[in-house]
């Protein structure tokens, strides 16, 4: 049985025969059944996809169009079937990812709870690291996927996603400044800041803001574990320089606020969902991938 309806089957049948009769023999029914359903197919999309002609049929440029994507669908839908045939019967496999410090929490249990589910025998091997080490990691093949900033240029790596990330300040929900639609950076200064590290991508951002100032900064803490910069700030001690996705949990509590910092090059990070440029994943790689790839949409709406 087929996968695709008969609008798509017969207009590609006819498309590739040139004539309506020579695809109605090939597809074993009568000329008026393919008559009918291309009239149905062009009646549906308000254009017509063929050209008659006295003998035979040439396709329109909406019909050159319609089966360049059909013929693109097929080779997806083919390679997914392939994909899932190969997965039948896997009992066993490893996965390697490579993650930003503080997704650890967010994104990759559930994914491995998924799998397990289906796939007990599966092996995960999960890396908290920052950008340069995942993206050598899946340049050298020692990481099947890797998620990070954004990579260099010139890293033999394919982006599979790749979303924008704003910075934003993180204050309790009981500060003066949580009902705040967005601040700028120097507004802030005068605040006990708590700031990532100075080798992460957020906080060389900062800096960029600062144009070289750091000295302006009232700094009570620098850490590049994001679990503590959490506890800081619910405790009153500070404010802090994140990302919204990094607290989603406490704002969905609503125990902490996130204000987007209003500075230009508040908006420049990227986060990348990363793979080998040139190495085929096997299929339970594969698979996670297109799984982390259909969640990460989600997950990156948080931001």
């Amino acid at each position: 049985m087929s996968a695709f309806s008969p609008l798509v089957r017969y207009f590609e049948e006819v498309a590739e025969q040139k004539s309506i009769r020579r695809a109605a023999e090939r597809l074993h029914i009568a000329p008026s059944a393919v008559t009918r359903q291309i009239a149905k197919f062009e009646d549906m999309l308000g254009m017509p996809l063929f050209e008659r002609l006295p003998r035979g049929v040439r396709l329109t440029s909406a019909g050159e169009i319609m089966l360049a994507n059909v013929r693109r669908m097929r080779r997806d839908f083919g390679g997914a079937l392939a994909q899932v045939d190969a997965l039948k019967g896997m009992r066993r496999g490893k996965v390697q990812v490579g993650i930003l410090q503080y997704m650890g929490a967010q994104l990759i249990p559930d994914l491995i709870a998924d799998v397990n589910r289906d796939y007990p025998g599966v092996f995960f091997s999960v890396i908290s690291a920052n950008t340069p080490e995942i993206v050598d990691k899946v340049a050298t093949g020692e990481l099947d996927i890797g998620m990070c900033w954004a990579a260099p240029t010139a890293a033999p790596v394919r982006r599979v996603q790749s979303f924008p990330v704003s910075l934003g300040l993180v204050v309790p929900t009981r500060h003066e400044w949580a009902r705040r639609k967005s601040i700028p950076l120097s507004e802030c200064l005068d605040q006990p800041l708590i700031l990532p590290t100075p080798d992460t991508e957020p906080r060389r951002m900062v800096n960029r803001m600062l144009r070289g100032n750091p000295e302006s900064l009232h700094l009570l803490a620098e850490t590049n574990s994001m679990a503590t910069m959490t506890r800081l700030v619910l405790s009153g001690a500070g404010v802090a320089v994140m990302t919204r996705v990094t607290v989603a949990d406490e704002i969905r509590a609503g125990t902490l606020a996130h204000i987007p910092l209003s500075d230009r090059g508040a908006q420049g990070l990227k986060l990348e969902l990363l793979v080998h440029a040139d190495r085929t994943l096997q299929a339970m790689p594969a698979l996670v991938l297109d799984l982390l790839e259909l969640r990460f949409n989600s997950y990156a709406g948080q931001f």
